[in-house]
């Protein structure tokens, strides 16, 4: 979808840019002053979690590209966003949420620090986020439009079944580029969802955005985000933000091109042999034990041909693209047509796993611990977020008895030792 705004401005830029052409002695931080860019809250820069004059400004410039109620920028990605919508739950009343199981670790580790409880929804399929909407009850669900495989959660069939009272959080880390193609989370009955910009938009890393469905909750949001983020937030990383406005009101054509162009390299690879998973626009998923390799060796293969993928696992690649840049087809198609297809790898299905619940996330988070041998870990009671990264997802959580299954799955993701509770 192509927004048409006639003028769009980028204050931030243009204050740096005015700046740094006076000339001024600076005898202000930061300390390294390589980059012209690289400021502190100086007078006139603004203050990002007391935004007023030009963050403000490219704040509410983004919010109209998005068709958002407003927007609160981030410079620590998906996580600040994160724990701003939590802590603004908690200070909504709420003290328990339910989350699709396969959730971000940043989840986790923001309901420890504020002692949310957590009822888990948990989907027919390893890592992904669509869970079955009858099973939502809760007034207050989180739950993440695109998993990392690129499977989708359906936030508009979510948003209709939640009663009119509830609060609908939703981790889009992945998906900022649905800005261009209509079906971003918070134009389909969202009320607050973290976008990490720098992911599929060319922004800097940790860049990213806060939607809200209600304007109102701008100054509470912002309040939260100062409760968790820095006190020096980058202002290249703001720039970039300001910057990426610019660059979604002018290049939503060559966006829906490159969404195009990923279509086509999909059809190319299956044409050649190679097993994709359904995902979403911005991604292609290789099931790699179809062509007789592990998703390992597929990308160790891409990598001596100079491709380095997003993630692999011992089961699928993933390749993810940006919006708004063209894919170098030809150089993909070139790769993998001189990757032979072996004979196929027998499946190894990943287990779901449902761990019984001894003490609160946060009771076992701060119980003493000691790290354990996988080996040694039968029965014992899980005192951290266990997540291999990517893609950061938690196998096991703080309060859970680690059974069999759970040390199967451990091994599986390369863990070999655990932190337990220290009985």
């Amino acid at each position: 979808m192509c927004l048409n705004i006639a003028e769009l401005n980028t204050p931030i830029a243009d204050f740096l840019r005015e700046y740094n052409a006076h000339g001024f002695l600076r005898l202000h931080m930061p300390g390294g002053m390589s980059n012209p860019s690289d400021i502190t809250e100086i007078f006139g820069a603004d203050s990002l979690y007391e935004s007023s004059s030009i963050i403000l400004k490219s704040e509410q410039n983004a919010a109209a590209l998005f068709g958002s109620g407003g927007v609160c920028y981030s410079c620590s990605g998906s996580t600040l966003s994160i724990q701003a919508m939590l802590g603004f739950a908690k200070q909504q009343g709420f003290e328990k949420i339910a989350a699709g199981r396969y959730s971000h670790k940043s989840l986790v580790n923001t309901a420890i620090l504020l002692g949310l409880e957590i009822e888990w929804l948990y989907p027919e399929k390893y890592l992904s986020s669509q869970v079955e909407m009858s099973a939502l009850k809760s007034p207050c669900v989180f739950l993440t439009s695109v998993d990392y495989y690129g499977g989708e959660c359906d936030i508009a069939a979510a948003a209709e079944h939640l009663p009119d009272n509830a609060l609908l959080l939703v981790d889009n880390a992945h998906g900022a580029y649905k800005v261009f193609s209509g079906d971003h989370p918070i134009t389909k009955g969202a009320d607050l969802v973290a976008d990490s910009a720098h992911k599929t938009l060319p922004v800097l890393t940790g860049g990213g955005y806060l939607h809200m469905k209600e304007p109102t909750n701008r100054k509470e949001l912002k309040r939260q985000m100062s409760l968790f983020g820095t006190t020096s937030p980058s202002y290249l990383i703001l720039e970039s933000l300001d910057l990426c406005n610019l660059y979604v009101k002018n290049q939503c054509e060559t966006a829906l091109r490159s969404f195009k162009q990923v279509e086509q390299l999909k059809n190319a690879l299956s044409k050649m042999g190679f097993a994709l998973a359904q995902s979403d626009a911005m991604r292609i998923t290789i099931n790699a034990r179809e062509s007789g390799f592990t998703g390992f060796e597929l990308a160790a293969k891409l990598r001596e041909k100079f491709i380095e993928c997003e993630m692999s696992d011992d089961t699928f690649l993933v390749l993810i693209f940006s919006a708004g840049v063209l894919p170098v087809a030809d150089l993909i198609i070139r790769a993998f047509s001189e990757i032979v297809i072996k004979k196929r790898l027998p499946p190894k299905e990943h287990i779901i796993l449902k761990p019984k619940v001894a003490l609160p996330l946060r009771e076992a988070f701060y119980k003493k611990s000691r790290l354990t041998p996988i080996a040694n870990a039968h029965g014992r009671i899980c005192a951290e977020v266990t997540a291999p990264c990517p893609p950061g997802v938690p196998l096991i959580m703080p309060g859970e008895i680690i059974d069999s299954e759970c040390i199967e799955e451990l091994r599986r993701n390369g863990v070999e030792e655990v932190l337990t509770v220290d009985n």
